[in-house]
C-alpha cells in the first residue's frame, strides 16, 4: 500500500510539472507563414527593423504607433523578413538598444491582428536579441537577389552550375547559376580543379549582390576538410539606409522540430522519491524477517 502511494505521488508530481505539450523548443518560422492558428502560442521570428514607434492610440501608422493591450508606455518595432511584416511589442528598456536597419530575433506570444490592417499582427515579446546565424544557411539565388537586406552579412550556401570563370593572380571570380538566377562569387585563391559547367557548392558571406566565398567545391565530392588555403574575404561594403522593398516569393517556412527534454529538477525529484521508497521497503522487509525469525 505504501509503495503504491509513493508511485502515485511520483506520477502526480510528473503530471503537474510536465505540460501536455512536452516540446519546449521553439523553432524560427517565416513571418508570412503565421496565421490565426498561432494565436496564443509562442513563436520565434527574425527580420530587419524597419520602424520603431510606441503604443500611441488609436493610429495604426507605423511611424505614429499602434494600439496595444499593455498598460503604460510600450515600444513597438516593425520587422520585415523578406516575406512579410509584423509588429513587436515589449518594454522600452528591452528594445532601446536596437536601431532601424538592425537584424534581430524575437520570441513571444502571437496575439493575432487585433484590428491591425497591415502585416501579420503583433507579437508580445519577452525575448529580443541580435540575430546571429550559426553555420551556413542554404538559400537560392532568387532569395538573395529578392531580399538582399535580409541576407546581408549572413553566412550562406548556394549550389549551382559554373557559368563563368575569371582567374587573376591569387583570386578567382565565378558566376553561379542555380536555375533561379545567377550570382557573382569572389574567392580569394586560385581554383584549378573546377571548370565551366561543373556543379559546385559555394559557402561564404553575402553582401548585397555578391558572395565572398570561404569554400568552393564540386557538389559530387564527399564533404571533407577544405584543401584550398583559407582566403581573406573581400572588403565588406558599407550597409546603406534600409529601404522599403517588394517582398520576394515566400520561402518555405522552417519546419518545426523538437523532442522530449526532462528538466533537471524533475530528475532530482524522481531520484529522491525512489530513494525514499527503497529505504522504506528495506525497513519493512527487515521487520518482516525479524518477526518471522523470532516470532
Amino acid at each position: 500500500m505504501v509503495v503504491s502511494r509513493v508511485v502515485m505521488a511520483t506520477i502526480f508530481l510528473l503530471t503537474l510539472a510536465i505540460p501536455a505539450n512536452a516540446d519546449t523548443s521553439v523553432d524560427e518560422i517565416r513571418i508570412s507563414s503565421i496565421d490565426d492558428s498561432y494565436i496564443g502560442k509562442v513563436v520565434t521570428v527574425s527580420g530587419i527593423i524597419v520602424a520603431i514607434s510606441s503604443n500611441i492610440e488609436p493610429s495604426t501608422t507605423p511611424n505614429a504607433g499602434i494600439q496595444t493591450y499593455e498598460p503604460g508606455d510600450t515600444s513597438i518595432l516593425t520587422i520585415y523578413d523578406g516575406t512579410d511584416r509584423i509588429f513587436v511589442s515589449s518594454e522600452p528598456k528591452l528594445l532601446e538598444k536596437f536601431a532601424v536597419g538592425e537584424k534581430i530575433a524575437v520570441t513571444g506570444i502571437y496575439a493575432g491582428k487585433g484590428g491591425i490592417t497591415e502585416g501579420k499582427g503583433i507579437i508580445y515579446a519577452d525575448e529580443v536579441s541580435s540575430d546571429i546565424e550559426s553555420g551556413y544557411k542554404d538559400v537560392t539565388i532568387v532569395e538573395l537577389i529578392g531580399t538582399p537586406k535580409y541576407y546581408y552579412d549572413d553566412s550562406v550556401r548556394i549550389k549551382g552550375d559554373v557559368t563563368g570563370i575569371e582567374l587573376t593572380s591569387g583570386e578567382t571570380e565565378l558566376e553561379i547559376d542555380d536555375h533561379t538566377g545567377t550570382m557573382d562569387v569572389e574567392y580569394g585563391a586560385e581554383i584549378d580543379d573546377i571548370k565551366m559547367g561543373d556543379e559546385v557548392v559555394v559557402e561564404g558571406k553575402f553582401y548585397w549582390n555578391k558572395i565572398y566565398a570561404f569554400a568552393v567545391k564540386a557538389s559530387k565530392q564527399a564533404p571533407e576538410v577544405e584543401s584550398h588555403p583559407t582566403p581573406t574575404p573581400g572588403p565588406s561594403p558599407t550597409p546603406g539606409s534600409p529601404v522599403n522593398e517588394t517582398p520576394a516569393p515566400s520561402p518555405t517556412p522552417i519546419e518545426a522540430g523538437g523532442g522530449f527534454h526532462l528538466p533537471l529538477y524533475l530528475i532530482v525529484i524522481i531520484i529522491a522519491v525512489v530513494a525514499v521508497a527503497g529505504v522504506f521497503i528495506a525497513f519493512k522487509v527487515r521487520n518482516w524477517l525479524m518477526i518471522r525469525r523470532y516470532g
